[in-house]
């Protein structure tokens, strides 16, 4: 099962998308399993036009398969911490901490982020005592820290592609 998703990288310098990229991106989106044949169709493309467009936005970075874990269908507890770091924290201390974040099983996101907040952190875990135990080695000792948000998830909604009104019944 492959689902495509756009990663910009964090750049906002990319080569800009045609029309038909940002719609080929939206069925990818909407349903990653969509063949090129049916992409084709729903595009009124034909096939290999389609198969070029998808394997150019992939060679260029911006289109990626990946495999999203479905936590709450395996019981696996889950949370996003956002996370705030000193103004003074070192480029050194801030590369080795997300390399050890990167190399964290436990650890399924990474994002540096622009705000309040630098990082945003999506840690799991097989039990809440494993969770708790793995957050506060992410967090503990840290004098770069200055301040957290723990947000405990609940239900993923749209990189499951759940439709608003299913949302709401389940």
């Amino acid at each position: 099962m492959e689902h495509y998703f756009v990663d910009t990288g964090g750049s906002l310098s990319m080569k800009p998308l045609t029309k038909r990229d940002w719609e080929l991106i939206r069925l990818l989106r909407e349903d990653g399993r969509l063949s090129d044949a049916e992409l084709a169709r729903e595009l009124g493309l034909s096939k290999s036009a389609v198969r070029w467009r998808r394997m150019n936005l992939q060679r260029e970075g911006y289109l990626k398969v990946a495999a999203f874990l479905r936590f709450e269908k395996l019981g696996y507890p889950y949370a996003y911490i956002l996370l705030k770091l000193r103004a003074e924290v070192s480029r050194r201390d801030l590369l080795s901490f997300e390399k050890e974040l990167l190399d964290n099983k436990y650890v399924f996101d990474l994002k540096e982020i622009m705000g309040n907040y630098n990082l945003l952190i999506g840690v799991f875990s097989e039990g809440l005592d494993e969770l708790y135990r793995e957050i506060n080695n992410i967090l503990m000792g840290r004098s770069y820290i200055q301040d957290y948000i723990i947000l405990s998830g609940v239900k993923t909604l749209k990189s499951e592609g759940i439709s608003f009104p299913d949302a709401l019944i389940k």
